[in-house]
């Protein structure tokens, strides 16, 4: 049991009143609860370590600073040509790693500073709880047989303020650690050169960011990526490392060498990647055409709402329906699951976003029109419902059979869409209690943090739908419904069945019975 939970036990044994030796049961009570050890941790060693954090965040703004210059101003003038752009990429790089790393220092001094104070607290009060309840059993033990209320109610006191304390420091302990987990996963540069890459290359590769905004301004490569394509090079045949490594070399842009690091970590043969690079090259310098084609936004602009009354998105900038319709939208078809699915696989795999944008055919005009995106969808909607039917063990599949996808499904797709993007092995995981879904949130944040989607399973009294946890911001979940839109939750939402927001209408589905999470 938690501290919390053995402190709930000793006031309920204090508050509980015996005609026979009722003292004698309320020293009982309060050594129950003396028994509970104080809250772990040293306060002044929180903030030193705060302390450090920020001096280390000075020194990288005076790097950041110093870079910045030197790429702006200060490369030789006889640099010239493709060897002056490497080299400005370089350091540009070098900056924003810097800058990266300032951030991130900087704010886990602060995420530290505030554990300190918050656990100084937690153990100051939790002191004055156990003076009270040293006090109130010193009364009860001078008369064993009387009733002292006095006694009984500085007990109630002291263990009050002890589990005021428990709660502060339970909560500002796992806040913490989850703070400093989002932290660390940032450290990007040093997961693109844990492998055979170059630390130089490393550093730009693991900078390098899409031109759009939002969600789809981020990096290009997740994390989890970054260690796989790492991983798979590590692997691969002296021919296939020497072909993979000829196109990285004659990449037009970082953005480009980005693009095909991101199809080595979603487990795509050289081969596949060497046609894929054959299309894409003529435009491999043009950041924003690669954007728009590989990673083009899927929410509405404004993804930090936390309403949904507005289910507009974009695509290429405006917004879009088809046929009345969301671009991103399953339409009105039980495919939610393959629909969450194939959105966030897509996400992870350039080259699936690269056929249903374009078709394969780029530069055909009229290929990459919102209508013709938005057909393909539907078409890889509906070909990973058929075979999440079939999973299902249904032996006739949609049109035929609407029904929706089942546990089964749901862990199949997850497994053969998300695991091959990935290289993660999903398992279903069923949400029978508010504990479950608290116990659930560390797995959940350690899988967004590291770039891997995890499948949710909403519900009402009638019906079910399946969303994707694309991200986190803190203690806030980033969800995708396909319905087409993007909001965000907060944990203690997600733990105590408070999502109907996530699904306007007249019957919102609140609680989350179920996930796929990577083992």
């Amino acid at each position: 049991m938690s501290k919390v939970k053995d402190l709930e036990h000793a006031r309920h044994s204090i508050e509980q009143f015996t005609f026979m030796l009722p003292n004698l049961h309320l020293v009982q009570g309060i050594e129950e609860a003396l028994a509970v050890p104080e809250p772990l941790g040293d306060p002044a060693a929180v903030r030193a370590r705060a302390q450090d954090y920020a001096k280390a965040a000075a020194s990288f703004a005076k790097a950041t600073t110093d870079l910045s210059g030197v790429a702006a101003n200060q490369l030789p003038s006889v640099w010239t040509g493709s060897v002056a752009e490497h080299a400005t990429q370089a350091v540009h790089a070098m900056s924003a790693e810097t800058t990266t790393s300032k951030d991130t220092l900087a704010e886990a001094a602060k995420v530290l500073d505030t554990w300190a104070n918050d656990l100084q607290w937690a153990k100051s009060t939790d002191a004055q709880g156990r003076q009270q309840l040293h006090d109130a059993g010193e009364r009860a033990r001078h008369d064993p047989t009387g009733f002292d209320q006095g006694a009984r109610e500085t007990a109630l006191a002291g263990v009050d303020a002890r589990l005021a304390a428990a709660r502060r420091a339970e909560s500002c302990g796992t806040g913490t650690a989850g703070k400093l987990n989002q932290l660390a996963a940032k450290a990007r540069a040093a997961r693109a050169g844990d492998g055979s890459t170059d630390p130089l290359a490393a550093v730009v590769l693991a900078t390098e960011k899409n031109p759009g905004a939002g969600e789809d301004g981020d990096y290009i490569l997740t994390p989890n990526q970054l260690d796989r394509a790492n991983q798979v090079l590590g692997v691969m045949t002296g021919a296939d490392q020497a072909a993979f490594r000829a196109l990285l070399s004659g990449a037009k842009s970082p953005e480009e060498s980005a693009y095909l690091w991101k199809a080595l970590a979603a487990g795509h043969p050289v081969a596949d990647i060497q046609r894929f690079d054959a299309q894409i090259h003529p435009h491999g310098d043009d950041p924003a055409w690669l954007a728009q084609h590989l990673v083009p936004a899927t929410s509405t602009d404004d993804t930090r709402r936390e309403s949904s009354d507005n289910l507009d998105v974009t695509y290429q900038g405006q917004p879009v329906s088809i046929d009345g319709y969301g671009v991103y939208s399953q339409r009105n078809v039980s495919d939610c699951v393959a629909a969450s699915t194939v959105i966030a696989q897509a996400k992870l795999d350039p080259l699936l976003m690269f056929r249903l944008t374009t078709g394969g055919t780029p530069d055909t005009p009229g290929a990459d029109s919102p209508e013709n995106f938005g057909q393909r969808l539907q078409d890889a909607y509906l070909g990973e419902y058929r075979d999440g039917q079939r999973a299902d063990g249904n032996k006739k599949v949609y049109p035929q059979v609407d029904a929706g996808l089942g546990a089964t499904a749901q862990t199949y797709l997850a497994d053969k869409d998300l695991g091959r993007a990935t290289g993660a092995d999903y398992e279903h995981v069923e949400l029978k209690s508010d504990e479950d879904r608290r116990n659930a949130v560390t797995r959940i944040e350690k899988s967004v943090d590291e770039g891997l989607p995890v499948p949710i399973t909403v519900r009402n009294e009638d019906s079910g739908h399946q969303m994707m946890i694309i991200g986190r911001d803190g203690d806030k979940l980033q969800i995708y419904n396909p319905w087409g839109f993007t909001s965000w939750v907060t944990e203690e939402q997600f733990i105590n069945s408070q999502l109907g927001g996530l699904t306007p209408g007249d019957h919102p589905l609140n609680t989350s019975t179920a996930l796929e999470l990577p083992k």
